[in-house]
């Protein structure tokens, strides 16, 4: 490989799928299995239905029928304020996953809304780079990893 590379890869390396020599999360220094390891996009869908659901059973405990734009409301509070806390909204402790900043630091912080922004048009959670990050998980600097 050409040294003059930043990041050692070809300029063919696939988008959204690791390299030859790699794994999701290599290059963030996240192990390739286990805890720690970069979720999977499957297991990060079904914590992402499960948020749903969680946030419009408790626009409905609110208000029955629930509108639609109180269940978007609760659910955006559900997963804005205790990602940016502790890193884990509640489908995400029962699913055994954690949103760590990329950066090391120790909490996501207010990057947590411009996470749940950007996932409000679901299509920057689609698309993926090499470690599994969508378009969200880049702009808030942050990769969702696996705690068991």
């Amino acid at each position: 490989m050409p040294a003059d590379r930043p990041n050692g890869r070809p300029p063919s390396a696939s988008v959204g799928a690791p390299d030859d020599d790699g794994w999701p999360g290599r290059d963030l220094g996240l192990p390739e299995s286990g805890p720690g390891s970069v979720a999977s996009p499957p297991r990060r869908l079904g914590q992402f239905l499960l948020d749903l659901l969680v946030g419009g059973l408790v626009a409905s405990a609110i208000s029955f029928p629930a509108p639609t734009y109180l269940s978007l409301a609760v659910w955006a509070v559900l997963v804005t304020v205790p990602v940016a806390l502790i890193g884990q909204t509640p489908a995400m402790v029962l699913t055994g996953l954690r949103v760590l900043r990329a950066d090391g630091a120790a909490r996501v912080g207010v990057w947590a809304l411009a996470r749940t922004v950007s996932l409000f048009f679901v299509v920057p959670a689609v698309i993926m780079d090499r470690d599994s990050r969508g378009l969200h998980d880049r702009v808030s600097r942050t990769v969702v990893v696996r705690t068991r």
